[in-house]
């Protein structure tokens, strides 16, 4: 693999699909120092779409470690005002953002969960208009990774340092279509495929699924008025994007009061680099009243009571098991790409437009609708090969939806 080409190529995808950079606008690219070759060559792409600015803003694993380690708690429990007038700002003129992950999942596992929870929730707090309209797509935005050594010998332990990261990268560049002739028209025809099938779960207009397998049995009513979304969206200013690469989902925000069961992780969680594994959350009239995690235990309870919309559902996403990632037999520690390989909910905010006409309630419209409202949101993976999916009308028929983890409409 030619390094520096393929770097490049994922570069130009990314601007072209991802952010679909347009002329004279101005782009932010938040990573970390790991990841700087691909950030030069986004830069770069970028600047050759027309793009007015490029902005970098890079962050460095071994120093959030250290500033976790010795700083104070009271440090990680605000935001200053300096940080959140510079992301506003970026919202009002609509600046385009990447995010790039590029720092092993693990990188905070030794830090104390106090101090991880306390930023969250500050976080959430200070960058709650940045939130609903990333959720409205007021602006373009994209998530994508790059591998470093560490993230890499974490999925492949057999092998270390540079030949991991290579490693890692190679399949990345797989699961974000970047090996293809043709980047660009096959995420055309991808979007195709996933659109198509949002379109076929909407005319269904189903009042609730339930979901049931070996770690889980729960009812998740759905809104009135509910939209299925594919892998594209449209911005404010009608502008395609996409903006998780890579995607396999078809996905909406569920009726947060109506969630009654059991839901079980099939895949581990990494949340604030920390990871949270072998848990299960108990649902009662769509709040969690019970949970317990083989690992991460702490961390899982600071994230649910983060605040009160923490504790329900703002999103499910159905994923076949036979899908790229799923059938690689890759586990990433990353959920971005994790999600792709597995059906998953999110615990936290909803989608506005997750609901007909959504983008244009209010905040206390869309909850009276059933749209969840929080500082976090937080997805994880409950899907499997044992996974069987109903589809409920609100006549009581049922119809199947997914059988042994995959599609059957």
């Amino acid at each position: 693999m030619n390094y520096e080409a393929i770097v490049t190529k994922y570069a130009e995808t990314v601007v072209s699909v991802g952010l679909n950079v347009q002329p004279g606008q101005t782009v932010v690219v938040n990573a970390d120092i790991d990841a700087i070759d691909f950030v030069r060559a986004v830069t770069k792409a970028a600047y050759q779409k027309g793009a007015k600015e490029v902005i970098q803003k890079l962050t460095d694993g071994p120093s959030t470690q250290m500033t976790f380690e010795y700083a104070p708690v009271e440090v990680f429990e605000s935001i200053p005002q300096y940080k959140i007038d510079e992301t506003n700002d970026y919202v009002k003129h609509k600046v385009a953002h990447l995010r790039v992950y590029s720092q092993t999942p693990e990188l905070l596992k030794d830090a104390d969960p106090k101090k991880i929870a306390a930023q969250a929730k500050a976080l959430g707090e200070a960058n709650k208009d940045f939130s609903r309209a990333v959720g409205r797509y007021d602006f373009s935005w994209c998530i994508v990774a790059f591998p470093n050594d560490k993230w890499g010998e974490l999925v492949f332990p057999e092998l270390k340092g540079e030949a991991a990261k290579m490693k890692l990268l190679e399949v990345m560049i797989k699961a974000v279509r970047v090996d293809h002739d043709d980047p660009i028209q096959a995420w055309q025809q991808h979007n195709e495929n996933i659109n198509a099938k949002a379109r076929v779960l909407t005319e269904k207009n189903y009042d609730r699924l339930h979901y049931k397998s070996s770690t889980t049995d729960v009812e998740i009513g759905l809104t009135k008025g509910h939209v299925w979304l594919g892998a594209s969206a449209v911005n404010a200013d009608g502008v395609e994007i996409q903006v998780n690469m890579p995607t396999e989902e078809v996905f909406t925000s569920p009726d947060y009061r109506r969630v009654n069961g059991v839901i079980g992780n099939t895949r581990p969680l990494a949340y604030q680099g920390a990871i949270v594994d072998d848990f299960k959350l108990t649902f009662k009239d769509g709040v969690v009243t019970d949970f317990e995690a083989g690992v991460g235990y702490d961390v899982l309870k600071n994230m649910l009571y983060n605040d009160e919309g923490a504790r329900r559902l703002g999103e499910i996403a159905l994923v076949p098991d036979d899908s790229p990632i799923s059938n690689s037999g890759i586990l990433y520690y990353n959920t971005l790409y994790d999600e792709n390989a597995s059906c998953h909910v999110a615990l936290g905010r909803s989608f506005p437009n997750a609901i007909k006409d959504g983008k244009s309630l209010t905040k206390e419209e869309l909850i009276d609708k059933g749209l969840n409202q929080s500082m976090i949101h937080v997805d994880f993976m409950m899907g499997s090969r044992d996974l069987a999916i109903d589809g409920i009308k609100e006549d009581g028929t049922v119809e199947p939806v997914f059988r042994d983890g995959n599609w059957v409409i």
